[in-house]
């Protein structure tokens, strides 16, 4: 106690060390609960796996990141990895987030100004003040924006220059691995391009290479790679990067795969390629600048087995002379199509987009509808599967006869079939398909409902499809003209087994790109006396003890 009889409530020395010890071995209770959960969030579990599921995981990681994993700790470093052999170099890696946002503005306004041009076309308007003031809203923007793109763009290139010429210039005494596959993605030229083909091709032996090139274009002389030994490309894929006219470069020679784009894809420069590409299994032309000549292709020592054209703009393809062919797709404005000597040929897919403002004020139609026919002129190919996808407001089909050109066609697969459209045109294509076993049509449930502008042609159907077993409709809702078109292929096909009718749309398969579609179904709700309704539409006045009729 004090000198006032009060006890002191400081502790003699001994006792204030046992104090502090207590304290510090016996924690407050919540502090110690956060620290134990704190830990327990941040424990490294990983690191705890046997070093063989460590390697896995790191060879599922692409080659930055598995790069990085060698500074978390000395067993990282260590782990036995195997050798990498697909690479993705791209210069969005040294672009920062704030380059796309600002792009994405760019996009976005151009975006916004063209859809409202083409929607004043489509009302046969002139330009108005809103659209002028449109215009200049996009041209402040872009000039507004692009100096600063441009800028990211130089800085970005800079440390990707270095990045690339330290893996594909390495010194010569650095050990060499295989590199199977390799994409090259820059935003302008260097100087240094011409070396990076040369190395990945003839010194790391690169089988798969892909060469994109922005806002700019490059050639490249491919006699270079002819004293190489270490060719190995099979695959190669150019944008923006194209071949100076050599004769007989030996690297076209060993291609199977050859993929164009841009201005890559100019038919000049084709022409030349094909000459040479005598293994050339498949061969994709895309999004071509501007309109092309008319494409033909006349190869008669070819093996070209595939053949895509992908937003390629031209006034006519011309299948001359291709005696390997078994598949081709289109995609774009609608073009001529003219079919030679392709003995092969079972597989067509064409998607067409008209873009255009024909037919302004013309009340017959006529500029503004296609003949189907012209989709398949010259000498009947002997296809078995056709993929015919028509869209655009202004698409029309006539109907016009359709010579007996599909006698070998099993299935046929019509997507995006306008709801204000008429069906008499599948109708006719039918009746030019005696052995056709499936079809599946798609009808856009999000495109317009039927007007009074829409095209209302009767026309009685007699033909019978004797050998038509299945029936798909997406895209389903029990409008009056949908369920007369399923009754009439109904009452049209003897021998049908199946019909099935459900909601949903179609997309391209990832894994075949322009040749194949899939269905996204879509779960409809049918009340039971909706759903009466419409199979009693249906079946009305049919025998068929054998059909199936499924409503999803």
């Amino acid at each position: 106690s004090d000198g006032h009889g009060r006890r002191s409530s400081t502790p003699p020395p001994a006792q204030e060390g046992l104090h502090l010890r207590t304290a510090a071995a016996y924690p407050h209770p919540k502090r110690m609960r956060l620290s134990e959960e704190h830990s327990s969030c941040c424990e490294d579990k990983i690191s705890s796996l046997p070093d063989e599921m460590l390697i896995l995981i790191i060879d599922k990681l692409d080659a930055r990141t598995a790069i990085s994993t060698t500074i978390l700790s000395r067993r990282w470093r260590d782990l036995p990895t195997y050798p990498r052999t697909c690479y993705d170099l791209t210069v969005d890696d040294a672009l920062p987030p704030r380059y796309h946002r600002l792009k994405q503005i760019v996009m976005e306004a151009k975006a916004g100004y063209e859809a409202e041009k083409n929607a004043l076309k489509s009302d046969d308007s002139y330009a108005s003040r809103d659209q002028l003031y449109s215009f200049k809203d996009w041209k402040w923007k872009v000039r507004l924006l692009t100096p600063i793109l441009q800028r990211y763009e130089r800085l970005a290139m800079r440390r990707y220059v270095k990045r690339v010429n330290a893996f594909l210039l390495a010194p010569n005494n650095v050990q060499q691995q295989s590199i199977q596959k390799l994409r090259l993605q820059a935003c302008g030229t260097s100087n240094f391009t011409d070396q990076w083909i040369t190395e990945a091709i003839g010194r790391w032996g690169v089988e798969d290479l892909e060469l994109v090139i922005d806002n700019s274009c490059w050639r490249y002389d491919f006699r270079l790679l002819d004293g190489c030994k270490n060719v190995r490309l099979k695959r190669l894929v150019l944008s923006n990067c194209y071949h100076r006219f050599a004769p007989n470069p030996l690297t076209f020679q060993r291609l199977t795969s050859l993929t164009l784009c841009k201005e890559s894809s100019r038919m000049p420069r084709v022409d030349d390629i094909l000459r040479n590409c005598v293994q050339l299994v498949d061969l994709r032309l895309k999004d071509s600048s501007g309109c092309q000549p008319a494409f033909h292709i006349f190869v008669p020592n070819s093996k070209l087995k595939s053949l895509q054209l992908d937003n390629y703009n031209t006034v006519g393809v011309y299948l001359g002379l291709v005696p390997y062919l078994e598949t081709f797709a289109c995609r774009g404005q609608p073009t001529i199509l003219h079919y030679g000597l392709v003995p092969r040929l079972r597989h067509v897919s064409l998607n067409f987009l008209q873009t255009g403002d024909d037919g302004k004020n013309d009340s017959s139609g006529s500029n503004r509808t296609y003949r189907l026919s012209k989709f398949f002129l010259g000498w009947p190919p002997p296809l078995e599967y056709l993929v015919l996808q028509l869209r655009g407001r202004q698409m029309w089909i006539e109907l016009t006869a359709i010579p007996d050109q599909f006698n070998h066609l099993k299935k046929l697969f019509i997507a995006n079939v306008q709801m204000n459209w008429d069906t008499f045109w599948i109708l006719h294509l039918l009746a030019a398909a005696p052995a056709l076993e499936s079809l599946h049509v798609h009808f856009d449930s999000k495109s317009e409902k039927a007007t009074a502008g829409s095209l209302n042609v009767q026309v009685e159907h007699h033909q019978q499809h004797h050998h038509l077993k299945e029936l798909v409709v997406i895209g389903f809702g029990g409008a009056a003209g949908q369920t007369g078109f399923v009754k009439q292929i109904i009452q049209a096909s003897p021998i049908l087994e199946r019909v099935r009718l459900l909601d949903g749309h179609v997309v391209e398969d990832e894994e075949r790109e322009l040749v194949g579609l899939e269905i996204v179904r879509r779960i409809r709700e049918w009340h039971e006396r909706e759903r009466l309704e419409v199979l009693d539409e249906l079946t009305g006045g049919i025998s068929s003890p054998h059909l199936e009729i499924v409503l999803e």
